[in-house]
């Protein structure tokens, strides 16, 4: 790491001290391999491909509190859910976590807040890993014209009811 805390980019550790970081407000910027990730891989096709990393640690604005912020993306390979062909998936996602002690917890800190405890050093892929699932869709699917089962796929209109028939058994 050089002086101004910012990591040679490319070069990510594989574990941080995130508190550490912030004390010497790190920039960390580069890219980790998805086979690195083995969770992200099974709900991929494989685990092909890579994850740029640009993360920022220092102080928050909230009391004498540490923080990390920023970007993660990815882009991996899935099965579409609605004709079950390969797609690729971006995920992106802007990343703010507070970085508080075992024990600590600020006044005026809001109980949504999304806070991590550090007690030890933490593994870097599993971290951006926990990220990028959570930017996961839960379906992921082909935009409807770039889908291989777009001439099934119906445009739901107000007038669709499909209880409807309902209403004539209830009358009777």
């Amino acid at each position: 790491m050089s002086p101004t805390g910012k990591i040679p980019q490319g070069q990510l550790p594989a574990d941080i001290e995130p508190i550490l970081l912030a004390e010497k407000r790190a920039h960390l910027i580069g890219v980790l391999p998805l086979k690195a990730m083995p969770r992200l891989a099974q709900a991929g096709l494989d685990s092909t491909g890579e994850a740029q990393v640009d993360l920022h640690f220092g102080h928050a604005e909230i009391g004498n509190v540490y923080e990390m912020t920023g970007r993660l993306r990815a882009t991996v390979r899935v099965a579409c859910q609605r004709c079950l062909e390969p797609m690729a998936l971006t995920l992106e996602t802007d990343v703010r976590l507070l970085l508080l002690r075992p024990g600590e917890r600020p006044e005026g800190l809001a109980p949504e807040v999304e806070a991590l405890v550090v007690d030890r050093p933490l593994r870097l892929s599993e971290l951006v890993e926990d990220e990028l699932l959570l930017a996961m869709p839960m379906i992921p699917l082909h935009p409807v014209e770039a889908c291989a089962a777009k001439n099934f796929v119906k445009s739901a209109t107000p007038a669709d009811k499909p209880l409807s028939g309902l209403n004539r058994l209830k009358r009777t």
